[in-house]
């Protein structure tokens, strides 16, 4: 099933804020939140999604995965990979996650990283161009822009990847109200 990863993207930030997510809580929480408001939303959309699957033991534990198609034994349609990770040294780890030759492969992946900066992006999607061999990708990182100063990732960058080419990019910005992360674009870029 070919889903539109842009638009669950757009979702992801227009909804950031019901993750109930502060300025306190720890990476741990990002994480857990994260993968559970995506496991939701695959069970909304009438997926089976699990967390740590390993595809009945054949494969190293993915963090999230929406399945289809069930005959009582076996998947038939591997929809949708999900990495988070909150580790700066862990991105090329989560790059070899998402696109590791497997089988079943999936339709779509998504990953979610924490990145120190947008020169690591850049790095990060020259090396997932060279590695990714599934139509539909999409990686979003979370950084800092170049005069934060706030104590959190303020800005976060999506990037569509059909194969090796960037189809389609995306920047939504963190604020912070009384505490509580919300995630929004750019409302100049609206119009």
């Amino acid at each position: 099933m070919k889903l539109d990863l842009m638009k669950l993207f757009d979702g992801y930030v227009r909804n950031y804020h019901t993750l109930n997510l502060t300025v306190r809580h720890g990476r741990h929480s990002f994480t857990m939140a994260e993968i559970e408001y995506f496991s939701r939303l695959g069970s909304m959309l009438g997926f089976l999604p699990y967390t740590e699957d390993t595809c009945n033991g054949k494969y190293r534990a993915m963090d999230m995965t929406w399945w289809d198609n069930f005959d009582g034994d076996y998947w038939h349609d591997f929809i949708l990979h999900l990495e988070r990770e909150n580790n700066f040294k862990k991105d090329l780890e989560t790059l070899e996650k998402l696109f590791d030759e497997r089988d079943p492969i999936p339709q779509n992946v998504i990953g979610i990283m924490n990145v120190k900066n947008i020169t690591r992006i850049d790095e990060l999607i020259s090396e997932a161009k060279q590695r990714n061999k599934i139509n539909q990708a999409l990686l979003i990182f979370r950084t800092n822009s170049l005069d934060n100063k706030k104590g959190y990732l303020d800005e976060v960058h999506a990037y569509l990847i059909n194969k090796n080419t960037v189809r389609k990019t995306k920047t939504a910005y963190v604020s912070d109200i009384a505490g509580t992360l919300y995630m929004h674009f750019d409302p100049s870029l609206d119009k």
